[in-house]
This record gives C-alpha cells, structure tokens and sequence, in this order.
C-alpha cells in the first residue's frame, strides 16, 4: 500500500496570506468585521452576558485541544448529537490566569452557570449541558467560509493556486468541525482578550464594532477610485474613518440596538463611553461614526495599532486552515 506523503514544500506561507489580504483589503476587512459582528451578535444572544460565554468558549476549546492531542476528530453533526461532554479537570486559577479575569467573577459566572444547568461542577470536574443547541455557529462558520474564499480567490488569481468556493470550505470545516474550529477558537480567544483590554469590555466593542461594519458597508459602495494604493492595513483604517465621516451617514441609538439586541437605554451609555473616550464620533444628527486622526491623533494611533495586531494573529490563524484544508 502506498502512503502518501505531505509536500512540505507546498505549504502556504504567512507571506502569501498577507499578500492575498492586502491584494483586496477593502473585501477582505469587510468579510473580517462581518464574521466578529456575527461572533458578538451570537455570543450576546446566549446569555446577554460576554464573560459568561467566553469562559464557555474557553472550556469548548480546552476539550477541542484534548480532542486535537489524542487525533480525535469530530464533524459538526456528531458534536453536536451529544446531550453533554466532559472536559479535563480545571481549576478557577487556570480559568483566571488564561481569560485574565478577577477570581471573584469567574467564580460567580461559573456557579451561576451552574446554577442554570449550563455545566455541571464538581470540584475541578466540569460537565457542559450542551449549551449551543439553539446557538448553533453555523453562521460564524458562514463567515469564516466567506473570509477564506475571499482568500482562496486571490491566492489563484497572485499564485496560481486551485480556488474553491464558500460552500466548499464550510462542508470542510463542519466535516472536520472539532480539528478546524479549535485553530479558529485559538484566534477568537486571543482577538477578543486583546479588545476586551483595549475598550474597557466586549459590550463597548460590540457597539463599536456596529459602527464598524456600517462603515465597511459604506466603503464597500465607494467609487473605485477611492480605495486606490490601499497596500497597508493603516492606510485601509484612514480610508475607512475619512470617506464615511465626510461622504456617508453613521448609526443612530435606536439603530444599533435593533442590530446588536442589546437595549437601548445600554446603548446610549456604552456610545457617550466611546466618546468621551474619543473611539466615536457624535454629529448634529445624532449619528456615531468611529474617530478620524484628524480628531483625535492618539485614539486613531491606538485604533490603527490594534488592527495590524489582530490583522497578524488573523493571517496566521488562515494560514494554518489553508495548509489544513488544501495543501
């Protein structure tokens, strides 16, 4: 029987990825803001509560990585048969360490997720009731689909390379669902700790994050001629903020919580936050749009700088799911 080998040497490098990113970063950035807005959207509706959901996730994810260690692969139909699943002992200072929360509110998110019967503690032994019946990521898998298609387009069209399209990538991920969604997890926890920090909590991000994909949208309608020598992400963020606080119209309250759920009242607080932390932009009309670096220099550095972090923690997670799935 003849066993075939990998070919190292076809192996999809960090290079080509972010050459394929910046080759479109308008589309591409588009994609990107599209599948967190969905990630957040997903993760609000579960318990209207981020720290919850992302000491969940954590868990999900250490079971994915012991599933991973020992070859054990899963598709999305089977993970998803089981009432419930058992994850390796773990303790509350793990848990603090790793999603660098305080020991006083990951012990009172744990107890009051056991106290809803969303996992079952004893001691350091953790049950998870399967919470993601109705939760299903079938939609972020959607989007991650759409992101890498994105990718697979211009690495046929910059190198030659066989293209596939979003449908085929989802098939993929859902038949090798525990493999693939831990090396997307591995991203998603790092990306949303990064922004967790950066904004003070996942709700400001989130409504945030809702100015930002209004804007991509508008952007996404501009004339050519406006995302022209886009060879940087900084130059992509300039772009972003300019064209849609002179030439397009931002979010109102009521729109913004019509789009993220969360309600109104919350989200008046949260935009009046952003602004006095000068990440959004309030005009005559009641409408938010994010900061520009003509108003505040600092607030668009930082802005910026975090963009091209999570843009490198991103290109590294696709290329390992390209050299998964194609090479």
């Amino acid at each position: 029987m003849k066993i075939q080998k990998p070919n190292i040497s076809n192996q999809i490098s960090i290079e080509q990825i972010t050459k394929c990113c910046n080759d479109d970063i308008k589309h591409f950035a588009e994609h990107f803001f599209q599948l967190e807005f969905t990630w957040l959207h997903n993760a609000y509706g579960a318990f209207k509560d981020f720290d919850k959901y992302l000491i969940l996730v954590y868990l999900i994810n250490n079971t994915l990585k012991t599933y991973k260690e020992h070859f054990y692969n899963l598709s999305f139909e089977n993970f998803y048969k089981s009432e419930s699943f058992e994850i390796e002992k773990i303790s509350i200072i793990e848990i603090v360490k790793d999603l660098s929360m305080s020991k006083e509110t990951v012990r009172r998110k744990i107890n009051e997720l056991n106290k809803s019967r969303v996992i079952i503690r004893n001691k350091k032994q953790i049950l998870i009731i399967n919470p993601f019946k109705s939760q299903k990521p079938i939609n972020n898998i959607k989007e991650l689909s759409k992101l890498i298609t994105c990718i697979s387009l211009k690495l046929k069209k910059i190198y030659g390379l066989p293209s596939y399209n979003d449908q085929y990538f989802l098939e993929l991920i859902k038949k090798n669902y525990t493999r693939y969604w831990h090396t997307f997890l591995n991203f998603q926890l790092k990306y949303l700790f990064g922004v967790k920090k950066s904004f003070g909590s996942l709700a400001n991000f989130f409504i945030f994050g809702s100015c930002v994909v209004n804007q991509s949208y508008n952007l996404k309608n501009a004339p050519q001629n406006a995302s022209s020598n886009l060879l940087e992400p900084d130059n992509y963020i300039k772009l972003l903020t300019n064209y849609t606080k002179y030439r397009a119209q931002g979010l109102n309250p009521t729109t913004i919580s019509e789009l993220t759920g969360v309600p109104r009242a919350s989200v008046i607080r949260k935009l009046k936050k952003l602004c006095k932390n000068k990440l959004l932009l309030k005009n005559k009309k009641n409408l938010f749009t994010i900061i520009t670096a003509k108003e505040s220099p600092a607030a668009f550095k930082k802005l910026s700088n975090n963009f091209e972090k999570n843009q490198l923690l991103l290109r590294y997670c696709l290329k390992d799911l390209f050299n998964y799935m194609v090479v």
